[in-house]
């Protein structure tokens, strides 16, 4: 008995023993690992456009002004120009000093300070005009006598209008005479302003055009308004009589009768003229002013 009961618990343990050893037991799963992808949405952070500093454009730099054929350039003071080589040996410059009116003044008898350039060896000789462009300081010419605003004003508004055939054209300086005619008038823009050319003749009596006293004339403004450009040249033509001495074929008095019809033809004529049947040819004059640069601080 005591026997059984010491294989018994052996018994068991043996059991127990092989039990863990069976081929057959079966083999625990394992769970299958499952592998979660996350897609994790990553926010692009896109980053400011790069601000390109602007392009600068490179200074525009102007060509220096080259003259016309058969011109040559010109400073007068700080003021350029081209002058005709076939009109003139060279040139002259000053600055003509202020000349302030008195009490009795006359409107011609004061001025600014002028800037003075006079063409030498010109061809053409004249009994009351030398070949000559004056420029003047527009306020303190007015400064001097307040009527010259009238004149600036008026030239302002002929240059903005431009008519054809204008009754009268502004001009400076003032003379003691009255402006005989207005023709082959034309609006020529020059390098810092613009202005009016036209042949005519001043004189205190009704005289005809003479190949002594008639100019070639161009009056201008600068566009800033500060400068009046007054250029008288003196021109020939072969309608125009010889001299103011010339008596007319009709006689004085009668020639006096007719001298606003004689005026009328006389512009009418002339408009149907070339610009070289004049001595000089207009138009190297034309091209003189068209050149002209006056700065700012031509008279300091």
């Amino acid at each position: 008995m005591k026997c059984l009961n010491v294989l018994l618990p052996l018994s068991v343990l043996l059991i127990a023993a092989l039990a863990c050893n069976l081929p057959w037991e079966p083999t625990p799963e394992t769970p299958p690992v499952v592998t979660e992808e996350i897609t994790e949405t990553v926010p692009v952070t896109e980053e400011p456009p790069t601000e390109e500093s602007p392009t600068e454009e490179p200074a525009t730099v102007e060509p220096p002004y080259t003259c016309a054929p058969d011109m040559l350039p010109a400073t007068a003071l700080t003021v350029e120009f081209c002058y005709p080589a076939t009109l003139a040996t060279g040139y002259t410059q000053s600055l003509i000093p202020e000349n302030p009116p008195t009490l009795d003044s006359a409107p011609w008898e004061f001025n600014p300070d002028t800037i003075e350039i006079i063409l030498t060896g010109y061809p053409v000789d004249n009994r009351y005009h030398e070949p000559q462009v004056l420029i003047y300081p527009v306020d303190d010419y007015i400064a001097l006598g307040p009527n010259i605003l009238t004149t600036v004003t008026e030239l302002q508004a002929l240059l903005a209008a431009q008519p054809p055939n204008p009754d009268f054209i502004p001009f400076l300086p003032v003379y003691n005479a009255a402006q005989m005619m207005q023709a082959k008038v034309s609006y020529i823009d020059f390098r810092s302003g613009s202005g009016v050319r036209f042949i005519t003749q001043y004189s205190q009596a009704a005289a005809p055009i003479t190949n002594d006293s008639a100019i070639y004339s161009f009056m201008g403004l600068t566009d800033d308004g500060q400068y009046f450009i007054s250029a008288t040249f003196p021109v020939t033509h072969p309608l125009f009589y010889a001299d103011v001495l010339t008596e007319p074929p009709e006689g004085w008095m009668t020639f006096a009768e007719n001298f606003e019809t004689y005026l009328n033809n006389m512009e009418s004529d002339l408009a149907m003229q070339p610009l070289d049947s004049f001595t000089p040819n207009l138009l190297p004059l034309d091209e003189m002013m068209s050149s002209f640069l006056v700065p700012l601080d031509a008279i300091p």
